[in-house]
């Protein structure tokens, strides 16, 4: 490969990665920022800045009786580490746009190793919940 061809590409490289990085940044504040109003009882809160991928099949008495069930038992969180994220621009049964999935390694009152899952996506230059799973 030609050198000026080199150093254009790394140069490319070097100027995406702080976006890539901000972009990463502010798709995991609004991940805990919605995990905070769950952990804090708020899922009207929650609910109301979800996606509307996660709004649609869920009011927010569903919200909260669906987050209840899946954390039934756990008790308090006491720490949450992340332990991965993912880019993606798609997701199953969702349209393309662009996705973080974000895992952490959560520890509860009562459960102390469960990992949740989170999924925010740019919608409208807004990064917004459209999905959480617990294991």
């Amino acid at each position: 490969m030609p050198k000026p061809l080199i150093c254009f590409i790394t140069t490319l490289l070097l100027l995406m990665s702080p976006t890539a990085q901000a972009n990463t940044d502010a798709a995991e504040a609004a991940a805990l920022a919605w995990l905070e109003a769950i952990d804090s009882g708020e899922f009207e809160l929650a609910w109301e800045v979800s996606s509307p991928l996660l709004k649609r099949p869920l009011s927010p008495s569903m919200l909260e009786r669906t987050i209840s069930a899946a954390r039934r038992d756990f008790g308090s969180v006491e720490s949450r580490r992340r332990t991965r994220v993912i880019s993606a621009t798609s997701m199953p049964g969702a349209p393309k746009n662009d996705y973080k999935e974000f895992t952490y390694q959560t520890r509860f009152t009562n459960k102390p190793n469960i990992t949740e899952t989170i999924t925010p996506h740019l919608e409208e230059g807004v990064w917004k919940v459209s999905g959480y799973y617990v294991n």
